[in-house]
């Protein structure tokens, strides 16, 4: 386990006054402990999807965020 990495979480905790955050945080690291992987939460079907996803991505069939963008403006723009 990672101590410096702790004492740095428990120090920066210490300096923080944003109410919203630490309970967000809190949350994050609670649901860290108490969830497992979330693999085995999906179903065989979403599971197969994400595998085709993944085998479509290795092929360099996608497009990056950027290029989805402008699809959207040019559309909006007609």
């Amino acid at each position: 386990m990672n101590t410096l990495i702790k004492r740095e979480l428990h120090q920066l905790v210490d300096k923080c006054d944003d109410q919203i955050l630490l309970e967000e945080a809190k949350i994050f690291l609670q649901a860290g402990k108490d969830t497992g992987d979330w693999w085995d939460e999906l179903t065989e079907e979403d599971k197969s999807i994400v595998m085709e996803s993944e085998a479509s991505y290795e092929k360099g069939d996608f497009i990056s965020h950027e290029e989805l963008m402008e699809q959207f403006a040019a559309k909006k723009n007609l």
